[in-house]
C-alpha cells in the first residue's frame, strides 16, 4: 500500500501496511509530549491558562491526543478486520503481545521506584482494567500518570469483536444507537452526581467508547466504498476537520477547560471524537499511495509511538524537577525545553524500547483473520 520504514516495523500476519496511520500515531504522540512538556515545565501551577486563539488551544488542551489515539484504535482494527471472520482467541493473543510487555516494564519500574505505595490489590488494578483515576489505585507518580489509558484501550479490545459483528450486521444504525445510549447514560449520571461528569467522560470507557466506535464508523464507510474523495478533496476535508478540532478546543478552553465539571462535558466525547474521526478518514484517503523517503520518515514516530506515550512523562518530570531555564518566559521556556530536550530524548528512548521490548513480542503475533486485508496491524 504505502512506504514502510524497512527493518523497523514488525510485519503483521493479518494486514498490510498503511503509512498514513503511523503518521497519525506519530502526530498524536508528539502532541502529547508537547502538551505535557509545556504544561509541567512551563506553568505547572496553572496548567490550563485561558488562551486567545484556537491554535494555542491545541497545545494547552493537548489531552485531545488521547481522543485521537482512541479514534485511531477503532479505525485501525475495523479497517483491517471488516469483511473478514475474526477469531477471538487469536485476536486477544495479538493484543496482549502488542500492549502488555512494555506496559509491564513501566509498571515494574514505577513500583520499584516508589515501593512505599505498593500493595497487592493496587498492583492487581493495573491488570484488571481498573487503573483509572476515578477509582482509588496505586499512585506511581510520573510512572503511572498515563497508564489509565491502557485500561480503557484493553477494554476496547475485549469488546471489539462483538462491536464489529454488530456493525457488520446493522451498519451505521448501530453506531448511532450506541452513541445515543452512552450520551443519555452520561447525562443521567451527571444529574445523579454532577462532579463525576468530567472524570466519567475523560477517564473511562463509558466516555471514550464514543470515540472508539466513531473511529470504527470512519473505517467502515471507507471500506464499504461510501467515501470516494479525490486526494485534493480529501486534503481539504482533512484541513477543515483540523480547524474544527482547534475551534472546538478553543471553546472547551474558554468554558472551564479541563478542570471544569459542567454537564455539557457528558456530550463532549462524540463531538471531539467525531472531528478526529473525520480528520483520520480524510488523512488516510489523502495519503494513500504515498511512497519514498519522506513518507517513511514521517511514519517513524508512529512506529514507536506506544513506547513514546508510556515513557515520555517520566522524562518530562525529570526536566521539570531540575528547573532548567533555557530562555524566555515560563511558557516559552517550557516549549523550548520540550522541543530541545524532552522530545528528542523521548523518541530516542522509545526507539530503544520498541526494538528490545515491543518488536520481539510483536513478531510472535498470529493470524486472527480468515483473509488478509489492507490495513495496519
Amino acid at each position: 500500500m504505502s512506504a514502510q520504514p524497512d527493518g523497523l516495523v514488525a510485519r503483521s500476519r493479518n494486514v498490510r501496511y498503511i503509512a498514513g496511520v503511523d503518521h497519525l500515531r506519530g502526530y498524536a504522540a508528539i502532541l502529547m509530549v508537547v502538551y505535557h512538556g509545556v504544561q509541567q515545565i512551563g506553568r505547572p501551577e496553572a496548567p490550563f491558562p485561558r488562551v486567545s486563539n484556537p491554535l494555542s488551544a491545541l497545545v494547552v488542551e493537548g489531552h485531545t491526543a488521547v481522543a485521537l489515539f482512541m479514534v485511531l484504535s477503532g479505525f485501525i482494527l475495523t479497517y483491517g478486520a471488516d469483511r473478514s471472520e475474526l477469531r477471538y482467541g487469536a485476536f486477544m493473543k495479538n493484543r496482549v503481545l502488542r500492549v502488555v510487555p512494555m506496559y509491564v516494564v513501566v509498571v515494574l519500574v514505577g513500583l520499584y521506584t516508589f515501593p512505599a505505595t505498593y500493595s497487592s490489590g493496587g498492583l492487581l488494578q493495573f491488570f484488571t482494567l481498573q487503573a483509572t483515576p476515578p477509582l482509588q489505585s496505586v499512585d506511581l507518580h510520573e510512572w503511572s500518570a498515563v497508564l489509565w489509558t491502557i485500561s480503557v484501550e484493553f477494554a476496547f479490545y475485549l469488546a471489539f469483536p462483538f462491536l464489529l459483528r454488530f456493525l457488520q450486521r446493522m451498519g451505521l444504525r448501530y453506531v448511532f444507537g450506541l452513541l445515543l445510549l452512552t450520551n443519555v447514560l452520561r447525562l443521567m449520571a451527571a444529574e445523579s452526581n454532577p462532579a463525576s461528569v468530567r472524570d466519567m467522560s475523560y477517564f473511562t470507557i463509558v466516555g471514550r467508547i464514543d470515540q472508539f466506535v466513531l473511529g470504527m464508523a470512519a473505517a467502515w464507510v471507507l471500506r464499504r466504498g461510501m467515501v470516494r474523495w479525490r486526494r485534493g478533496a480529501a486534503a481539504g476535508v482533512c484541513a477543515a476537520a483540523f480547524v474544527g478540532v482547534c475551534l472546538a478546543l478553543w471553546v472547551f478552553n474558554r468554558n472551564g477547560s479541563f478542570f471544569g465539571t459542567p454537564r455539557w462535558k457528558a456530550v463532549w466525547p462524540p463531538l471531539e471524537g467525531g472531528l478526529w474521526a473525520l480528520f483520520v478518514l480524510a488523512y488516510v484517503v489523502a495519503t494513500q499511495g504515498w511512497a519514498g523517503r519522506a513518507a517513511r520518515w514521517l511514519a517513524l514516530p508512529g512506529v514507536v509511538s506506544y513506547s513514546a506515550y508510556l515513557l515520555h512523562y517520566p522524562l518530562v518530570r525529570l526536566v521539570a524537577d531540575r528547573h532548567w531555564h533555557l530562555m524566555g518566559s515560563e511558557l516559552t521556556n517550557g516549549a523550548v525545553s520540550t522541543l530541545v530536550l524532552v522530545l528528542p530524548a523521548t523518541f530516542a528512548l522509545a526507539t530503544l524500547g520498541y526494538l528490545v521490548i515491543e518488536r520481539p513480542f510483536m513478531q510472535m503475533r498470529v493470524r486472527y483473520l480468515t483473509t488478509p486485508t489492507d490495513a495496519p496491524g
